[in-house]
Parts: structure tokens; C-alpha cells; sequence
């Protein structure tokens, strides 16, 4: 599934988010259902994932409401760009380090993932275009 298709469902301006997302363009990334088994690896509670420029959602929300839908591609977004921006490797290393180092000072898995510079970043695009 396109992600600007979906967006657009959600009724979002995908061109006033192409600003915060630039260079990566919505029509262009593919939203896929994940698998029983990624989402067996899944904390609890998690939606979506994305690996480099491709996004996998819990077919539960895929198929749900278009809007909480919607919110969750946004973010999702976000991560490509970051990962387009710091490459692959990069990406990964601060994203597990910063994770890493929340634990490590005593946050708990929930807290060092909320902390977590990209999914900071990510929420707040997430609450400026909707």
C-alpha cells in the first residue's frame, strides 16, 4: 500500500508534510502488513516498524481507523527519513546506543524508548500535522 494514498485517506495534506519529510516522498514508500512473525518480535504495544525505507504495520491498525492510522504513517515517515539522512548503520547505532544509554541510567524499556532522539523527533511531526 502507497503511504501518500493512505494519508491523503486520513485526510492529510501530504504536501505541507512533504516539507518535514524531505527528500523522502509519501507516494513513494510502501506500507506493508506485518507478519505473525515480526510481530512476534514486537515489544507490546508496538504498531509499526521501519527498516530503512520500509514501513510494516500491525494489520490490526492497518485495516483500522484511518486517522490513528494516519498518525502512525506519519511517524513512521519520519524514521525513513532519518534513516535516509544518517544511512542505514548509522541510523541503527544511535538509535539502539541512545536506547542503550536510557536503560543503562535507569529508565525503564518504556522510558528509554520514549527518549529516544528519532521517536521524539517523530512524535512531535506527528502532532504538528494533524
Amino acid at each position: 500500500m502507497n503511504a501518500g494514498r493512505l494519508l491523503r485517506a486520513a485526510g492529510l495534506d501530504t504536501d505541507g508534510l512533504r516539507d518535514l519529510i524531505a527528500p523522502v516522498d509519501p507516494d513513494e514508500v510502501n506500507v506493508w502488513p506485518a507478519s505473525t512473525w515480526m510481530r512476534a518480535l514486537w515489544r507490546p504495544g508496538i504498531q509499526g516498524v521501519t527498516h530503512w525505507k520500509w514501513v510494516f504495520v500491525d494489520p490490526e491498525v492497518l485495516t483500522g481507523e484511518r486517522m490513528r492510522l494516519g498518525r502512525l504513517v506519519v511517524h513512521e515517515l519520519v524514521h525513513v527519513r532519518q534513516f535516509v539522512a544518517g544511512g542505514y548503520v548509522r541510523f541503527v547505532i544511535r538509535y539502539v546506543g541512545e536506547y542503550v544509554r536510557g536503560r543503562l541510567t535507569g529508565k525503564s524499556p518504556r522510558d528509554a524508548y520514549l527518549a529516544i532522539s528519532a521517536e521524539v523527533e517523530a512524535r512531535e511531526v506527528v502532532r504538528g500535522s494533524f
